[in-house]
């Protein structure tokens, strides 16, 4: 290379500190790599521990995107998200942290049961700006994309969280309920002398103000009905006690709480029924305040003793939704 060919500043530096042969190395240096351009920057290459890493992303240029992942979306260049949206550049985002909304994720955990995303709920709020307004009617149908086994609750399409509770009144009158992942329905077990039951608890208020009626199926599939009757009935939050926990937030106090609105049914048969109540049929306390459908905070099924020998039963309960 000839000294000749550096620009004519270069070559005045060269010849007097490196000499001659160290000017020839320099001019074969690529002109990407140039250290003394203060203009140009080094070639970019890829960052690797943000691409892949176990950890977060939090920078750096954008690896190839990720498959797989049954926790939500997976970010590129960073873990997979449990219920976000895709985010871009491997920054945490919505992506990679956990929320209770979001876009929906399928097997997300932090949103709820896998599928759906639900609010996390806990505290019963009817207030017009506290109350949720489902997106649709479906309550649940304990299928594997509503019903999350590990967390012992559902999410359902509506966007509503909840869990299974049982009760038994006195003399050994007893409720148990379970969900049946095989069969994807809830069983209701009831011996009964006086009362017993169960049902599905909300984790929010719910106001159904857009629908007009519950729905839902049920079947006989061991023991009978018979010296019993059986109703539905609609937990609303001016009957939940303010001592309830899991959510909080009813507003009853004293010794007449939990007359809950009902209804009472026909017999159940050993074929699936479908019953469609509409909420001008519940008997609202006469005491409420509270427009019935603007506080609904759980659906349940009680069997009551109608003889003396009373009954003992087991009932599959399905597909329930508002309609």
């Amino acid at each position: 290379m000839n000294p000749s060919h550096l620009p004519s500043g270069r070559v005045a530096v060269c010849l007097l500190t490196l000499g001659l042969s160290a000017c020839a190395n320099r001019g074969m240096q690529a002109p990407d790599e140039d250290p003394l351009d203060p203009v140009r920057p080094a070639t970019s290459r890829p960052g690797t521990a943000d691409a892949g890493s176990p950890t977060t992303g939090t920078g750096g240029h954008v690896a190839p995107v990720s498959t797989g992942g049954t926790g939500g979306a997976v970010a590129s260049g960073g873990v997979p998200g449990a219920g976000g949206a895709l985010a871009s550049g491997g920054s945490p985002g919505s992506a990679g942290a956990a929320a209770t909304g979001g876009a929906a994720a399928t097997g997300g955990t932090a949103g709820g049961a896998p599928g759906h995303v639900c609010p996390a709920g806990g505290t019963l709020d009817c207030s017009a700006g506290g109350a949720l307004h489902m997106t649709s009617g479906h309550i649940t149908d304990f299928s594997s994309v509503d019903w999350d086994p590990a967390a012992g609750q559902f999410c359902g399409a509506g966007g509503l969280r909840g869990r299974l509770f049982s009760f038994g009144g006195p003399s050994s009158s007893t409720g148990a309920t379970a969900v049946d992942t095989a069969a994807q329905n809830l069983k209701l077990n009831a011996t009964v002398t006086r009362w017993a039951g169960g049902g599905v608890i909300f984790e929010s208020c719910v106001d159904a103000a857009a629908f007009t009626s519950i729905q839902f199926t049920a079947t006989l599939t061991a023991g009978s009905l018979s010296g019993c009757t059986w109703q539905v009935q609609l937990q609303t939050q001016d009957q939940r006690a303010t001592t309830d926990t899991d959510p909080t937030g009813g507003t009853c106090t004293g010794t007449s709480c939990y007359a809950y609105p009902a209804v009472v049914l026909a017999p159940a048969g050993a074929t699936p029924t479908t019953y469609t109540k509409a909420f001008t049929l519940f008997n609202n306390p006469s005491g409420s305040k509270v427009p019935l459908t603007s506080q609904i905070a759980g659906v349940q099924w009680q069997v009551t003793a109608a003889s003396p020998q009373g009954c003992s039963a087991e009932l599959r309960i399905d597909d329930i939704a508002f309609q």
